[in-house]
């Protein structure tokens, strides 16, 4: 039997944070809901959550990240030890604030996203902290077998970091798969890119659109400037592929919508594990597609191994 492949993942920790409740009235003081909290759910977001699915389909995982010395800071290294992992690659930033969203959502009398409240630094990591990500760079690019970049943009991914990832990786002969809110032209040569329609539209600088014109002209734009294999996050629409000149359209798969937050971050986990397992990739877009699916029908999305039953 082959071994299961090890994943190095690199990006902005995040912490997931939930508010649940009923809203039964308006307040009298203005037009806005009252949510009477009825429970609360904390879980890794963000890279963590790449993570954390990876995790819960028994992966192999190596991560790096930065947090700060705060109290979701000490959350972090809790969720990394409840998934076995170690915490000494979670470094530790003075005066840092680990990044929070907080969404209030009400269960009754329907599902109901209400509010997101955002907790964050977004300044680059301090060098003392960039230099101790470069020397454990150094040490885990040999042992991994795929390397996974969700950068969100958060301070973590500082360019000298970036560029010792590109050239580590193509020392050793490994591939990357990046999921960036940076410019897309950052990662030039990487082997995937994985955006959303909305980033790629921001890199080329025009209005947000997902219609199928603009998406593969700036695609098929985009693979020729990075000589990469780009796949497109197109939400309800699935994904669109563009590999060697060629444009391939990959419907989704959603049949029911409950909870979208961190689809994204679970089509790059589900996807990488595609690849990684030698599936081609229009093969590792649809398993992808199906494994979303799932996981957006969920209150809190996520995966489990009998979600990709049969199909990895």
């Amino acid at each position: 039997m082959p071994k299961e492949p090890c994943f190095l993942i690199i990006g902005d920790f995040m912490i997931d944070h939930y508010v649940y409740g009923a809203v039964e009235r308006l307040s009298p003081e203005a037009p806005v809901p009252i949510l009477e909290e009825e429970k609360e759910s904390i879980f890794p977001g963000g890279a963590g959550m790449v993570v954390s699915n990876l995790r819960s389909l028994g992966t192999q995982v190596e991560f790096l990240s930065v947090v700060g010395d705060d109290e979701e800071g000490k959350n972090a290294l809790g969720m990394m030890t409840k998934m076995n992992l170690p915490k000494d690659n979670i470094l530790i930033e003075n005066g840092r604030r680990t990044t929070v969203k907080k969404r209030f959502v009400a269960t009754r009398p329907f599902f109901q996203n209400l509010l997101r409240l955002d907790y964050e630094t977004k300044e680059d990591i301090d060098n003392s902290n960039e230099e101790k990500i470069i020397r454990k760079l150094n040490l885990l690019i040999p042992k991994c077998d795929l390397i996974i970049v969700p950068d969100y943009n958060k301070g973590v991914l500082t360019k000298k970091i970036i560029s010792m990832i590109l050239n580590l990786a193509k020392k050793h002969g490994k591939r990357i798969i990046v999921d960036t809110k940076k410019n897309l032209y950052h990662y030039t040569g990487v082997d995937f890119i994985v955006p959303n329609a909305k980033e790629l539209c921001l890199t080329y600088g025009i209005r947000p659109t997902n219609e199928d014109g603009p998406i593969h002209e700036m695609a098929l734009k985009l693979s020729d400037a990075l000589e990469t294999q780009v796949v497109v996050k197109r939400s309800a629409r699935g994904a669109t592929i563009v590999q060697k000149g060629k444009v391939i359209d990959v419907p989704g798969r959603a049949t029911k919508v409950v909870n979208v937050s961190g689809a994204g971050d679970i089509f790059v986990a589900v996807f990488s594990l595609a690849i990684a397992k030698g599936r081609s990739t229009r093969e590792a877009v649809e398993i992808a597609n199906i494994a979303c699916s799932k996981a957006i029908a969920r209150e809190r999305p996520h995966i489990t191994p009998e979600d990709l039953k049969g199909l990895l």
